[in-house]
């Protein structure tokens, strides 16, 4: 469905809301980062310019499964990837602090990859899969500690019709090897209204479910395809294929 008028004037407004937004709030985190280490100011500043990039969009989002997540405990978070617009939910509305698993060339984005550096994002190789898992066990002992989790994508990419894609094993490696337990979390909506390979959005209601955690202490790489099964089926069980984020009357936080 190709976006309304209204709708493009929606798409300009946060265009130029982006435009202006990005380095008021790029700026002092880069300063801040001079001085600290990448850590809780940077992380105030990526929510509130997703909450202000998200609301000026026309995204509500709904939340449950907290009762899931204990506030002491770190987690590797392994969301499906609907879209960017789950980007958007994810830190809008997950109350415990994490940093970014991403593709390494997001921080060769101008001004952009400059933001993620100063949040503490661990850039990875996705072409080189071994590569990737050693990066990610180099910074597991500094990005971790101090009750931070990391999120990372197990499709490795957007979804390009809504459905879960086959998983990658870098999250699961981490997981094995960390003993930091797997929190699964399902987004439904954000493909709807932000499909890959567009950037015409639509205004709507995304819904995040927090699932139960997994543990992994005790287990070992020879665990890891089990491992990979259970999330797998952990976000299929709420997964809702047929949710229309654009029917009003939902329930919203």
């Amino acid at each position: 469905m190709q976006p309304s008028h209204k709708s493009w004037f929606r798409i300009i407004i946060t265009a130029i809301g982006i435009v202006v937004l990005t380095p008021i709030l790029t700026i002092p985190m880069l300063l801040s980062s001079l001085f600290v280490k990448p850590g809780k100011f940077s992380y105030l500043m990526m929510k509130t310019w997703n909450r202000t990039v998200a609301k000026l969009m026309g995204l509500r989002f709904s939340l449950s499964g907290v009762e899931n997540l204990d506030s002491n405990t770190s987690y590797i978070i392994t969301p499906n990837h609907q879209g960017l617009a789950d980007i958007l939910a994810i830190v809008s509305t997950l109350p415990i602090r994490f940093r970014w698993v991403v593709k390494r060339e997001l921080f060769k984005i101008p001004v952009w990859g400059l933001a993620l550096w100063s949040t503490g994002a661990i850039p990875i190789d996705r072409s080189n899969s071994a590569t990737a898992i050693e990066r990610l066990n180099r910074e597991k002992d500094e990005k971790l500690k101090d009750g931070w989790s990391v999120v990372i994508y197990p499709e490795g990419t957007r979804t390009p019709d809504g459905n879960l894609k086959d998983f990658k094993k870098g999250a699961f490696m981490m997981a094995v090897q960390t003993g930091i337990p797997i929190l699964p979390v399902v987004c439904n909506g954000a493909f709807k209204v932000l499909p890959k390979k567009t950037l015409a959005f639509r205004p709507g209601h995304i819904k995040l479910n927090i699932c139960p955690p997994i543990p992994t202490q005790g287990l070992s790489e020879k665990d890891v395809p089990e491992l990979m099964s259970r999330t797998r089926q952990a976000i299929l069980a709420k997964l809702q294929l047929d949710y229309d984020p654009f029917l009003t009357g939902e329930p919203c936080t």
